[in-house]
């Protein structure tokens, strides 16, 4: 199973997104993260994600970790996202190109706005949830690449 983090860094622009360039959901917009690294520990991956794909270099403390979320495609777990949230007062050079996308400040009210078709499909349901929660155990099931939705995870009794 692969692993995953997923960061909110909220800055004086707004919440960092990048634009993809590469697939699932090529030219849509999701927040920063990427492949926690073999012997990486969770918050280390989201600490080196944001350096690779932000240039900003953010002490372990901001890091604040939220929940996870269960990525499941046609019934089969694909990987675990850990949630972060990250609060600077630093101001990014945005919007940039980088090899992995445009990185630009998006207004967390406009991600969410259920007419935005540009926005990866979970971040909708997932951004406000992140931004106002703490021990988020979500699941997100999709049909291909069609969400169909997002929920705690069902307790097990």
């Amino acid at each position: 199973m692969k692993r995953y983090t997923v960061i909110a860094l909220r800055t004086p622009q707004g919440v960092v997104g990048i634009n993809r360039r590469q697939p699932p959901f090529r030219g849509m917009w999701n927040l920063i993260g990427g492949k926690i690294e073999p012997g990486e520990t969770e918050r280390h991956g989201a600490m080196r994600e944001t350096f690779e794909e932000t240039g900003a270099e953010l002490p372990e403390p901001t890091f604040d970790f939220v929940g996870t979320l269960d990525w499941v495609v046609d019934g089969d777990r694909i990987g675990i996202m850990y949630l972060y949230v990250v609060d600077t007062d630093e101001r990014l050079h945005l919007p940039c190109d980088t090899r992995e996308g445009i990185l630009a400040a998006l207004d967390p009210d406009w991600v969410t706005l259920t007419d935005n078709q540009g926005i990866v499909p979970d971040l909708k349901p997932l951004l406000p949830q992140m931004l106002h929660g703490h021990n988020l155990d979500l699941v997100a099931t999709y049909r291909g690449n069609n969400l169909v939705s997002v929920i705690p995870r069902p307790s097990a009794d």
